[in-house]
């Protein structure tokens, strides 16, 4: 009974980690870019942090590009850090 619920407890970590890396994108990413953008930039010309969000918010419906690699680019570091790691073991 034990080796069955080791496979279901992984995924279920794997998924919890998705699900962060996911809401990092989605919901932290925009406001660490603006509060970058206002220290180096100044004000943002839409707004505030929310005028950016919708913006972003926005964006992401549009289909841009850009929101899009914002919004997984924390999901593609945690892949690329699982293969990282997976290739390591299998070189070491």
């Amino acid at each position: 009974m034990a080796s069955s619920s080791a496979p279901a407890s992984s995924v279920g970590r794997e998924l919890r980690l998705v699900g962060i890396a996911l809401a990092v994108g989605f919901l932290a990413a925009p406001p660490l870019i603006w509060l970058t953008g206002r220290s180096l930039f100044g004000p943002y010309a839409d707004g505030g942090m929310f005028a950016l969000w919708g913006d972003f918010f926005g964006m992401l419906a549009q289909g841009s590009l850009a929101a899009w690699i914002v919004a997984l680019a924390p999901l593609g570091l945690l892949l690329l850090g699982r293969g990282a790691l997976a290739l390591s073991r299998r070189v070491g």
